[in-house]
């Protein structure tokens, strides 16, 4: 396959997009039968959620063996036919691969954790009780609880920077790392074409377990909602000697012919310096996201302000840009003023697909679907089922795609979906979309089509020009074009004053024709719309 400078994935949340075999869960097969629909709608390849072997408390992230797939999804012979079809289709495809820690159900945290002297007794990390009963040191989850648990058969603590149930692999111990090394050639052996690797900088601790100091004053407001803020994660995450285990990764990707994606996710509080460390020199990672950025943005100000921090840090810019994810409310639902309009889903897709980098389209964004309503009885997510200030989990942006408007769960299963099928959902459905050539998903389909053919977007690089909460100019220059894109997202009409060095051939935006031509450097932007100009050489 022809390589691509920024490639454009579709993320299939697989338990939700299609069930083939009527059990109510989304599955392998379910994604290879629509496999079409990704080549139509222009995507580069897709990036499937989590289909590991799990007891799926925490629906894939909690995996009992990186070598077997989940039984509901299918099989490895199931995985190896989707793979060979899409690349029939010049698709990519990526997983999201879960290597931090794994399962409490795991073979090995059972045999690590049922005594000191087991040949698996240093897999995991343990420490010992201080003096007092209380864990080894302050480290905190990203949750605000202690991110050590007391085990009683072991007698020691063990260390788990996320829930409690997924212990934290100890990658000190040589033969973990081999462990990783081998999983890693195993999917790369298989054809794919990349990996995302989920919180690649917890890889590696501090050796010597000293606590975290404590962050200066100015934090302790944002810390009253999130004890995690209280401490400067000096030990527990993102230590310097985490780049030599990507490295390692690095050797075995490049040791194939063709290329292969190793990408990240990670969350920190100076997050653009780490991912700049992962990726700037080329040996270790080709891109990698931060959660906290433009996914949990609501305003142009927001985004701005993340991308500016992350240009100013992360050099050559090569990042992954999402605006939704099967851990946030929907784009559409939580931007400012969109109040779930298919016009400001247009306008946020235009933006994402104006960056530089590895740009994630979250199932379902390229319907505009909106954030789903699920009864507190049909929830499924753990943090959904509990009494958390009010929040109510994350099942509504993980409902069922809806493929059919009239169909029996919307097309998406014979029987009673995992999660219920959104009804609001209905006369946004695909087969509804597709009969009307107004649409987000007809939106979506010509403006990948032309991103593809302006060179500035696919290879080019990026700056922010200006922004406020409403309004964005960005440019992006290649050495045969550069492009200033302006984007409205706000429900108002908007001035902008470009002030550019030279004057700018308007290039039409597919389904955004009516926006006037700028004049005397002057551009009126009508409520969610978006212009490009080619900058005259």
């Amino acid at each position: 396959m022809k390589p691509i400078a920024s490639p454009i994935l579709y993320h299939v949340y697989v338990r939700s997009f299609f069930d083939s075999n009527g059990d109510g869960v989304g599955d392998l097969d379910g994604v290879r039968e629509k496999l079409d629909y990704f080549v139509w709608l222009g995507v580069d390849g897709i990036l499937l959620s989590p289909i590991f072997e799990s007891p799926l408390s925490d629906f894939g992230y909690d995996i009992t063996n990186l070598r077997c797939l989940n039984g509901e999804y299918g099989d490895i012979e199931t995985f190896t036919r989707l793979v060979k079809e899409a690349r029939a289709r010049n698709l990519l495809v990526f997983l999201d691969f879960v290597a931090n820690h794994t399962s409490s159900k795991h073979p090995w945290f059972l045999e690590s954790s049922s005594g000191n002297n087991t040949p698996k007794a240093d897999w995991y990390v343990w420490a010992p009780a201080r003096k007092d009963g209380t864990p080894p040191n302050n480290w905190l989850t990203i949750f605000g609880e202690s991110a050590w648990r007391w085990h009683p058969t072991r007698g020691e603590y063990y260390l788990h920077n996320t829930l409690s149930n997924q212990p934290d692999l100890n990658y000190r111990n040589t033969e973990v790392v081999r462990q990783l090394t081998g999983n890693v050639r195993f999917w790369l052996d298989l054809d794919i074409d990349g990996l995302r690797f989920d919180s690649v900088n917890l890889f590696l601790h501090d050796d010597k377990l000293r606590s975290n100091p404590s962050r200066h004053l100015g934090w302790q407001d944002e810390a009253r909602a999130d004890p995690y803020r209280y401490q400067s994660q000096r030990y527990n995450i993102s230590r310097p000697e985490n780049i030599h285990l990507l490295k390692q990764l690095r050797v075995i990707a490049d040791s194939y012919n063709e290329r292969k994606w190793l990408l990240g996710s990670l969350s920190d509080p100076s997050p653009y310096a780490v991912i700049d460390r992962y990726t700037s020199e080329g040996d270790a990672l080709d891109a990698a996201n931060v959660f906290e950025s433009l996914s949990m943005c609501h305003n142009f100000q927001q985004v701005g302000e993340q991308l500016n921090a992350f240009f100013n840090a992360v050099h050559p810019g090569m990042g992954c840009w999402s605006t939704g994810n099967h851990d946030i409310a929907r784009t559409v639902s939580r931007w400012q003023d969109a109040k779930n309009q298919p016009e400001s889903a247009k306008l946020l897709l235009t933006m994402l697909c104006s960056l530089q980098g590895v740009i994630s389209i979250y199932q379902g964004e390229e319907l505009g679907l909106p954030e789903a309503n699920v009864p507190p009885a049909a929830r499924k997510d753990f943090f959904g089922q509990q009494v958390i200030a009010n929040y109510v989990g994350r099942d509504g942006c993980r409902t069922p795609l809806p493929w059919s408007q009239t169909h029996a769960h919307l097309g998406f299963s014979d029987h009673t979906p995992w999660l219920p099928a959104a009804q609001e959902h209905a006369p946004l459905a695909i087969d509804a979309q597709m009969a009307n050539t107004d649409s987000a998903l007809h939106f979506t389909h010509a403006l990948l089509k032309w991103r593809k053919n302006q060179p500035a977007l696919v290879e080019g690089s990026c700056r922010v020009l200006a922004f406020n909460d409403s309004l964005m100019v960005l440019e992006r220059h290649h050495e045969s074009q550069t492009l200033i894109i302006a984007l409205n997202g706000s429900a108002q009409d908007a001035t902008i004053r470009l002030n550019l060095p030279n004057t700018a051939a308007t290039i039409d935006v597919p389904h955004m024709n009516n926006v006037s031509a700028e004049a005397n450097g002057v551009l009126n932007l009508k409520p969610w719309q978006a212009w490009a100009g080619e900058l005259n050489r």
